[in-house]
């Protein structure tokens, strides 16, 4: 379902056009399908440096002459910018992974590697000292089928959630497998978790457990 190759197979004349036809539209499709991607990248580009400038600018601001409530102002101008820059990040990974789960075929993948980039990613080096973190994997690689892109974007969604809205005094990143055919990621914290109940609801898009800051819905959907 994923390969746009064109077909070269010996067909009778009359099944020539229809040929044709097929190959037609799959170069067609292929275009499209890299089109979509160059304007993920190129939206991706042009957003994030503006609102690096702007989050430069502000953080430039001197506090010094500004009364409590202009500075809460500022505070609050700062919070937002955060707040769009994480969002449009998320949207636009929610955009390359539909469109890489449509077009890309699956490889041989080290689950491991993978997952040790994306808890990199995903945990800032100012995290809270107190909360203690681990990150536990096999020595060898865990090959699984995947798309590396993907999965590492699954992987970060994942841990930074377990990062803003779990973790309390613990967070703990594993790669096992079981038996010879299932490779597990797990990614526990000590926070109080999410209700069963909830589950089907917060894969969806747009869809967040509560209103707070940073929350946008869209981790659990990628």
């Amino acid at each position: 379902p994923r390969d746009l190759t064109e077909l070269a197979v010996d067909a009778p004349r009359e099944m020539r056009p229809f040929v044709d036809s097929i190959n037609h539209f799959m170069g067609r499709l292929g275009g499209r399908l890299k089109q979509s991607e160059r304007f993920v990248a190129d939206s991706a580009h042009q957003i994030r440096t503006p609102l690096t400038a702007i989050s430069a600018q502000l953080n430039m601001v001197d506090e010094t002459g500004l009364d409590q409530a202009s500075r809460e102002h500022l505070d609050r101008a700062r919070e937002r910018v955060t707040e769009m820059a994480r969002l449009i990040h998320q949207l636009l990974s929610h955009a390359l992974v539909i469109h890489r789960f449509e077009s890309t075929a699956l490889a041989p993948v080290d689950l491991v590697a993978v997952t040790r980039h994306a808890f990199r990613a995903a945990v800032p080096i100012t995290i809270d000292p107190d909360i203690v973190v681990s990150f536990e994997a096999p020595e060898t690689p865990v090959i699984v089928m995947a798309d590396t892109l993907s999965l590492r974007e699954a992987i970060t969604n994942i841990i930074d959630n377990a990062v803003r809205h779990g973790a309390v005094a613990r967070l703990e990143v594993r790669v096992r497998t079981e038996g010879e055919t299932q490779a597990v990621v797990e990614v526990e914290d000590d926070g109080p978790g999410i209700g069963a109940e909830d589950w089907t609801r917060l894969t969806q898009r747009f869809a967040a457990s509560s209103g707070g800051k940073g929350v946008s819905g869209l981790g659990f959907a990628i």
